[in-house]
Parts: structure tokens; C-alpha cells; sequence
């Protein structure tokens, strides 16, 4: 039974539904002070409660379909690099600078308020963590920003047509938000249900140390190694404190699955901050969505994983081929099989509880693209399929995150134990039942991406577990871009489905008529467009044309000039 707090739901959930515009609507940001607002400390819950919605929530149909993960329906416009520069908006546009403006306008007027002065501190520490948020979604879009600390108004013109700061510059102030953020926000247990507490930080703030330090490294930066140590560090402290453990009820081929269909993460030790949805208060659609998502995973996902032996396909016996997906799956990494659709995992139950199964891999581009249905978050119980009624909760940051972010900080820096690997990599294959990896790794793998420069087979395997853990989870199109890996769209694997072996097809009939084959029998999603040439300039978005005519002092990105 989802435990519910009356304090949240009056101050937050709220806030979280459509009625959230209407303080807004009744104290525009200008008049607050007007209004007789930054009193008492009511008034600092109510303003950071509007920030909330900007996490992210339940909606995981097109996580990683910008990626070599994903094959969606509709080709993706931005890597087959036909994205048109904007004319206007495109992530610059004052609707898209209005979350910051409104932190800085909180940050410029809580002084005025009188009470707990460790309850004001918090409050500003969460104001400071959605600044931080904001700011992370701008560097990794845009790389160099203009960092403002105040809000603006029209006559602010030396601020309002100012040049971009250096990422370097505005990534320090990042950090600072953050660290803000972890020494005032309440320790978890401490802080309110549903609001931020100090470790959602320290799992922020290691996830920015990791993306920033990668992109330095690899886009020929400098100062990444004290990033990776700050990642390194950050993600320690979490694993020190003992608050925090993997989901597991011992059963590893079903933990992983269950651990993305629950309806409360309050006594889930993997959680460290996730979104919460209540009926009648804050439901989603994500289940019912995800049975139509027009997607699935690219057949170049599904050859990265390991089989149970902790070998990859071309090294492992275990590995059966793909003439069937039942061949494809038998004695692979447990987590593949609870990722997609296949006969372990029931599709729906029905209203008396039995559950139903796909006769067949799903193959249809209304569905799924690529015979390999995504089934993570995927829910089967009958009550999470109602239209705009799943209560599922949603997870931000989850522990798993922070192990892999250790793991790979430390291989970057060197640091790589055997230990390391057991406090981090292997507690994620314990889960479901994979061989540990050791650090000699102990084999090559002739499929290992060719990133254009050197891997050790230690990073190589870390990455690749980063990849599956997380699969379909939104982190793999920042990962290609911090690593400077956007080559790895080339691969015509990243664009195929499933094999589709001449008895399978027979079993299909018509269902196929539409589904064009390789000459090595794999679904072809986009027939006469094979190919992918990546290009650099995809690493960073464009601004939008208008912009650099109203501001002068603004420059394009490299490349969309």
C-alpha cells in the first residue's frame, strides 16, 4: 500500500497538476513581493514547489530512441544529421531560460523571510539544485552558456546581450549549487516525502562530474582529472554510507524487471530520489503508451550483451545464435530477458489475475520496430494499463547509477581494483546472475566499439555495463556525447531489428508484408536509408538564427555556421 503524506499532498502534488500555473497566474513573478509574499517560510515551500515538475516523470517511450540503442518508427532526423538550424526556440527561447530566471528571482528575495533557519537554508538549497538542473540540460546541449545569477528584466541590457561563458566557468557554478544544495538540504529520513534531501544532490552532482569530466577528456579539454576524482569521490561517499543497497529479493530473474514496476519506493533501498504518483492525485500513462511506442531495441543493443559466463557472444559457448529469439536469449545476461518481451515475462494479466504472453516478438511499426519490444517499465497488471490512471512511482536516481559512476571515474583515473569491481560492477551481475568481471577482463572481444582512439578492455567492459544496466533509461545519447562516441551510429546494426529465420516467417503470414529483410534476414526499418555518417557538430546542438541577430556578441556552435 503506497504510503500518503498530508503535508506532501498539500504542498506538492498539487503543485505537480494541472493547477500548478495557478499561483503563477494569481502572483506573477514581478509582483510577488507586492503581494505580501517572502514572509515566512510557507512561502519559500510554496515558490520551490513549482520546480518539481521539471524532473523528470513517467514517460519512457522515447528514452534512448536518440541513440544506437533505439530504432524508432520515424528516422531520427538529428543522426542522419538533416537537423535544421532553428529559427527560434530549439532550447533557447525565454520559455526555455524561464526556470532559471525564476530561481534567480527566489534567490535575490528569500532573505526577507524570518523562521527555522535551517529550514530557510534547505529551501534555498533546492531552489539552488533546480538552478544546477537547468543549467546541466544547457552545457550538454549547447556547451558554453551565459551564466546569470540574477533575474532580468528589459533594462538589464549589458546581461540580456552578453556572450556565452566558458563551460568551464559555468559548470564551476554548477558545482557550487550543488554543493550548496548537499550541505543545507535535510538528510534523507529527514527531509519531507517527495522533496529533496541532501543525498539527491550527491547523486546529482556525480552524475555532472562524470559527464563533464568525459567531455573534457575525450573533446581535448582540459581539467577532467580532478572531475573524475569529485565523481569518484561523490559517488563513494553514497556507497560509504551504508543508506543505500541494490534491489534484490534473491530472485535473479525477476528483480531487475520488478525493480521499474513499483508503486512505492519508499522502503526500496536502490531509490534515492524518485518521483512519486498517487491515484486521484498525480497518475501517468507510461504502460499503456509503451504498448504502442513505435520503437525497439536495435539489434547492435541486443549483441552487447554478455552471456551468463560473463563472455560476449563471439567468445561465450553458451551463445546459441539468433535464429530464433529463444536461441537469442537462452543463457544470455538475465537482465536482456528482462528487458523485452519474451515468453518469461507475462504481457498483461488478465481481470482474473492470469497472465497472457505474445504468441510472437511483437514486429509492427505502430508497436515495436525491431521484434525486440521494450519491456522495462512495462507493467502487466490490468490496473496500470487505464488510460492516465498507473501509479507506478518513477525513479531519478537510483543507486546502481552512482556504483557505475564509481567504477568508471576510477578506471578513468587508474584506480580500478579488483575491490573497486566488487563494491561496484559485480554487485550489478550478483543481481541477476552473471559472472563477476575481474580486472584483467580475460578476453577480447571482436565486437568491442572502435571509438577512434585507445580503450583499455577494463573501460570497455565498464561501459558496457553501464550500457545494459541502464538500457532505455534516457542516458545513452550523453554517454556518446561525452565520450565522443558518436561514430558508433554508424554501425548498420544500430539501424536492424531481429532475424527473422524463413520458419519464423511462415508463422507470421501477412503480419509481415510491409517488413523489409537484409540479405542476412534481419528487420531493415528504414529500407534505402542504411547508412548513417556521423559528423562532429551533432555533439553540440545549434542556437537558433534569431538569437545570434539579436544578440551580436552570441556565436554560433562549430559546424552549423
Amino acid at each position: 500500500m503506497k504510503k500518503i503524506y498530508l503535508y506532501p499532498l498539500i504542498t506538492l502534488f498539487i503543485t505537480l497538476s494541472a493547477c500548478n500555473d495557478d499561483f503563477l497566474e494569481r502572483y506573477p513573478l514581478d509582483a510577488l513581493s507586492d503581494q505580501g509574499f517572502w514572509k515566512k517560510e510557507a512561502d519559500l515551500a510554496t515558490y520551490a514547489n513549482r520546480f518539481y515538475p521539471s524532473l523528470p516523470g513517467a514517460f519512457a517511450r522515447d528514452l534512448d530512441n536518440q541513440s544506437d540503442n533505439k530504432v524508432p518508427q520515424s528516422p531520427n532526423s538529428f543522426l542522419f544529421d538533416e537537423y535544421i538550424v532553428p529559427t527560434s526556440g530549439g532550447g533557447w527561447s525565454s520559455n526555455d531560460w524561464a526556470q532559471i530566471r525564476a530561481c534567480n528571482y527566489f534567490l535575490q528575495r528569500y532573505h526577507t523571510v524570518t523562521g527555522n533557519q535551517n529550514l530557510i537554508d534547505a529551501y534555498v538549497g533546492e531552489v539552488r539544485f533546480f538552478r544546477a538542473w537547468e543549467y546541466f540540460n544547457k552545457i550538454k546541449r549547447f556547451g558554453d552558456v551565459p551564466w546569470l545569477s540574477t533575474d532580468l528584466n528589459a533594462s538589464d541590457t549589458e546581461v540580456l546581450y552578453k556572450a556565452r561563458d566558458p563551460r568551464n566557468v559555468v559548470v564551476d557554478s554548477v558545482l557550487a549549487d550543488l554543493d550548496y544544495a548537499i550541505e543545507h538540504l535535510y538528510p534523507k529520513g529527514e527531509a519531507l516525502p517527495d522533496r529533496l534531501h541532501a543525498d539527491a544532490a550527491r547523486a546529482f552532482k556525480a552524475r555532472v562530474c562524470l559527464f563533464e569530466a568525459s567531455f573534457r577528456k575525450y573533446h581535448g579539454l582540459t581539467g577532467y582529472e580532478t572531475l573524475f576524482e569529485e565523481a569518484k569521490n561523490t559517488a563513494f561517499d553514497l556507497i560509504n554510507s551504508g543508506r543505500y543497497g541494490l534491489y534484490s529479493t534473491g530472485n535473479p530473474d525477476k528483480d531487475y524487471y520488478n525493480l521499474f514496476i513499483q508503486e512505492d519506493y519508499a522502503d526500496n533501498s536502490e531509490a534515492i530520489f524518485y518521483r512519486s504518483y498517487i491515484k486521484d492525485i498525480q497518475t501517468h500513462n507510461n504502460t499503456r503508451q509503451m504498448t504502442e511506442s513505435a520503437t525497439g531495441f536495435s539489434k547492435d543493443m541486443v549483441e552487447s550483451y554478455l552471456c551468463k559466463d560473463g563472455l560476449p557472444i563471439a567468445e561465450s559457448g553458451l551463445y546459441l545464435g539468433d535464429d530464433s529469439l529463444t536461441m537469442e536469449l537462452t543463457d544470455r545476461d538475465p537482465r536482456l530477458l528482462q528487458t523485452i518481451d519474451n515468453k518469461t515475462l507475462p504481457f498483461q494479466l488478465d481481470a482474473s489475475g492470469n497472465p497472457t504472453y505474445n504468441d510472437l516478438p511483437v514486429i509492427d511499426p505502430n508497436r515495436c520496430t525491431t521484434g525486440y519490444f521494450v519491456m522495462k517499465f512495462h507493467s502487466p497488471d490490468e490496473a496500470q494499463w487505464n488510460a492516465n490512471q498507473s501509479t507506478l512511482d518513477w525513479l531519478i536516481f537510483r543507486y546502481a547509477e552512482v556504483l557505475l559512476i564509481y567504477a568508471e571515474a576510477s578506471a578513468e583515473l587508474g584506480q580500478a581494483t579488483q575491490v573497486v569491481l566488487d563494491e561496484s560492477v559485480n554487485l550489478l551481475r550478483e543481481r541477476v546472475g552473471v559472472a563477476p568481471l575481474s580486472v584483467s577482463v580475460g578476453f577480447t572481444d571482436p565486437n568491442w566499439p572502435d571509438y577512434g582512439y585507445a580503450v583499455s578492455p577494463l573501460l570497455h567492459e565498464i561501459r558496457r555495463e553501464r550500457r545494459v544496466e541502464l538500457a532505455a533509461e534516457g542516458f545513452r545519447w550523453d554517454d556518446l556525447v561525452r565520450w565522443k562516441a558518436g561514430k558508433l551510429t554508424e554501425n548498420l546494426k544500430t539501424l536492424y531489428g531481429m532475424k527473422i529465420h524463413p520458419d519464423l516467417e511462415g508463422q507470421y503470414g501477412s503480419r509481415l508484408d510491409n517488413i523489409t529483410l537484409t540479405a542476412d534476414r534481419l528487420i531493415q526499418v528504414y529500407p534505402g536509408r542504411d547508412q548513417r555518417v556521423w559528423n562532429d557538430r551533432l555533439y553540440l546542438y545549434p542556437l537558433p538564427s534569431e538569437e545570434l541577430v539579436l544578440n551580436t556578441n552570441l556565436t554560433q556552435n562549430p559546424g552549423w555556421e
